[in-house]
């Protein structure tokens, strides 16, 4: 198998893993337009399979060529390229996943479902971790009730050892953070859709020592499709995001503040959007070394077996031997897993598909559990 992805950074790294070991590469292609990325991912990998390009994401002359010798492509760039990319590789008759993360951008590619149908296409958006691994995970859940009354995905990625205020490090894009934290938030509630304002709601939950109590808060884009799929069959579902207790109310006042708006502001003699100023100035901060760890809870509510049920799942993720952390590992694995069951055909449906429907949920939890991370049936 021909595989390309897009974006050389943590991400791209373990999907390039789990390529190479699961995926039955003949090829991997990766593009990006830092050499440096570039070099770190071809470095960290002694195998001729990889091949490195720089290229834009939005330089469709090059990226056509590439995506027409591949039989899939990821998406491991901003959310902000995915329409043009999703489009390109309907195109060249490429199977296409990303990583997704933004609501707009998704609706956007799923206007081109006919298209990719017609050209033998299967699409799946929102494939990292949340939204991504929790949609299949929750729809492997679901498959076990008569009925479900209610869903709610906790899921957050954090230093095992928390430094500055925040109590936070930057385990993915300063841009994808601060996107979850300022766009609406999409629920189901009393079976209708609803949005609601990210970084609302918080509320406390529990995991085992060393983390205790922590908080949970409403974010955008964890849903995915979710709240479509399920309408008028769940009453209410809902996602919201795992941080350490504070970190919401510090955070929620930057953005009260105006720190996230794309107004303008001038410094010197230049003008500059107040949401990259504020975004460049949390990276040094936000990026120290240390171990990250995922945190996982799932909790479904409803009718099994015509009684009352409840049903919840916990993973307990941390990084590897190979030097990937635990959000390369649960963002990167569940998108290489989708790519590779379109491109080996346990996925046969073309179109711009939807993760919950499509991904056969049985094989979907044996493949992740192959790759060591298991979730845990716990008392609720």
């Amino acid at each position: 198998m021909n595989y390309l992805v897009l974006g050389s950074g943590r991400m791209s790294i373990g999907v390039v893993h789990d390529l190479l070991n699961n995926g039955n590469a003949n090829r991997v292609d990766v593009t990006d337009v830092s050499e440096k990325a570039l070099s770190t991912l071809y470095n960290h990998f002694a195998d001729n399979c990889v091949h490195i390009h720089r290229v834009a994401a939005d330089d469709k002359s090059k990226l056509l060529p590439l995506m027409q010798s591949a039989d899939g492509v990821l998406s491991a760039v901003p959310y902000d390229y995915n329409f043009d990319l999703t489009t390109w590789a309907i195109e060249s008759s490429c199977h296409f996943v990303d990583l997704g993360g933004n609501n707009t951008v998704v609706d956007k590619q799923f206007t081109l479902d006919k298209k990719a149908e017609t050209n033998g296409v299967g699409v799946i958006p929102d494939c990292g971790l949340a939204p991504g691994m929790a949609s299949g995970v929750a729809a492997h859940i679901i498959k076990q009730f008569d009925e479900v009354n209610t869903l709610e995905i906790r899921v957050g990625g954090l230093p095992v050892e928390p430094k500055t205020p925040l109590n936070y490090m930057l385990v993915f894009s300063v841009h994808g953070l601060t996107n979850e934290y300022i766009e609406p938030a999409v629920i189901l509630k009393d079976g209708q859709i609803t949005t609601v304002h990210s970084m609302t709601e918080i509320e406390n939950l529990e995991f085992p020592e060393p983390f205790g109590k922590l908080e949970a808060f409403y974010t955008s884009g964890g849903t995915s499709t979710l709240p479509q799929t399920f309408k008028n069959k769940i009453s209410n579902l809902n996602y919201k995001t795992i941080r350490y207790p504070g970190h919401c109310l510090i955070f929620k006042a930057m953005i009260d503040l105006g720190f996230t708006s794309h107004e303008k502001v001038k410094i010197g003699e230049s003008d500059f959007q107040r949401r990259k100023v504020f975004e460049a100035l949390l990276i040094d901060p936000l990026t120290y070394d240390g171990q990250d760890v995922v945190l996982i809870q799932i909790l479904a509510k409803g009718i099994k077996d015509g009684e009352q049920s409840t049903t919840k799942y916990q993973a307990v993720e941390y990084g590897d031997n190979n030097g990937l952390t635990a959000m390369m590992r649960t963002t990167a694995f569940p998108a290489a897993i989708t790519l590779e069951m379109l491109v080996d055909g346990r996925i046969r449906e073309h179109g711009v598909l939807r993760q919950e429907l499509a991904i056969p949920t049985d094989s979907f939890m044996k493949e992740i559990e192959a790759r060591n991370i298991i979730f845990n049936l716990v008392n609720s």
